[in-house]
C-alpha cells in the first residue's frame, strides 16, 4: 500500500509540475521584446549612408525608420519563425540621396517576406526563404 501511495503522490506532483508549466510558462518569452536594432546589411549590401534604418520590437508591435519614413505594425514569433503583419508607414517623399525611396520599398517588401530569425551575439538576422537576409546590430541607447 505504501508503494502505491508513493506512486500516486509522485504522479500528482508530476502532473502539477506539468500543468504549472503550461499555465505559467507554456509560451516561451519573446526574446525580441524591448529590443532595438540598426540595419547593417540588406542582402549583402550596406544601406545608403546617412539614412538610418531601424527596427524596434515591443509588446507584439514593431516600428522603426525605413530610411525616409517611419513604419509600424505587428509581428508574431513561433520558435525561430517570425512574421510581420501588414505594415503601415508615413508617406513622405525623400529625394536625397538618390535611391533612398527604392531602398525603402525594398526594405519594407523584404520585411513582408521574412520567415525566420536568429540572434547571434549582438546581431539580429531576418531571413527570407532562400539566402536573402537582413542583418541588424543591436542599437546603442542614446543618453
Amino acid at each position: 500500500m505504501n508503494k502505491n501511495r508513493s506512486r500516486f503522490v509522485w504522479l500528482i506532483t508530476f502532473g502539477l509540475i506539468i500543468s504549472s508549466c503550461s499555465v505559467f510558462g507554456g509560451t516561451p518569452p519573446d526574446e525580441l521584446d524591448g529590443t532595438k536594432w540598426d540595419l547593417l546589411f540588406i542582402r549583402k549590401s550596406a544601406p545608403i549612408s546617412n539614412r538610418k534604418i531601424t527596427l524596434q520590437f515591443e509588446d507584439g508591435q514593431v516600428r522603426g525608420s525605413s530610411g525616409c519614413n517611419t513604419y509600424f505594425g505587428e509581428y508574431q514569433l513561433k520558435g525561430n519563425d517570425i512574421s510581420f503583419g501588414q505594415l503601415a508607414s508615413t508617406e513622405m517623399a525623400c529625394l536625397d540621396p538618390d535611391g533612398i525611396m527604392e531602398q525603402e520599398q525594398d526594405y519594407l517588401s523584404f520585411l513582408s517576406e521574412v520567415v525566420a530569425y536568429s540572434v547571434e551575439s549582438d546581431q539580429l538576422i531576418l531571413k527570407k526563404a532562400g539566402q536573402d537576409q537582413l542583418i541588424f546590430v543591436r542599437a546603442v541607447e542614446e543618453e
